[in-house]
């Protein structure tokens, strides 16, 4: 099987984060991460140019995009993840209305913001 033909859902993260990385290795080493390809935004702009993905977007906020070519950003994409590995399926389902909830978006949003300029102030930010 060709997992990145065979993925329902394509994610881009920040692999230039630890925080990232580490849990973006979590959930590959999940039953079910064979539906998902995970893509390194901060390093595979080959492939963020084919989809049409900003490397600075990619890396600011966690985007997933599922078979049809739907977006999800920030917490919708952590859903879209979590709906996808068994393990997590039932608590995606049963907390969806907090997932799409604007202080769990905004708190994601300051996450991302607190982190973000720091690496790109330090030149680390992919062109």
């Amino acid at each position: 099987m060709d997992a990145h033909r065979d993925a329902t859902l394509e994610v881009f993260y920040d692999g230039g984060c630890p925080a990232c990385r580490r849990e973006m290795a979590h959930y590959r080493a999940q039953p079910g991460a064979e539906a998902i390809r995970f893509t390194d935004g901060a390093h595979d702009l080959a492939r963020l140019a084919e989809v049409g993905l900003a490397p600075i977007d990619a890396i600011a906020t966690l985007h997933a995009r599922d078979a049809s070519g739907t977006w999800h950003v920030g917490m919708p994409a952590f859903r879209e993840i979590w709906l996808r590995l068994p393990r997590y399926a039932p608590w995606a389902q049963r907390f969806r209305r907090l997932i799409d909830s604007r202080a769990l978006a905004s708190a994601y949003a300051l996450f991302c913001k607190l982190r973000l300029p720091r690496r790109c102030r330090d030149g680390r930010c992919p062109a």
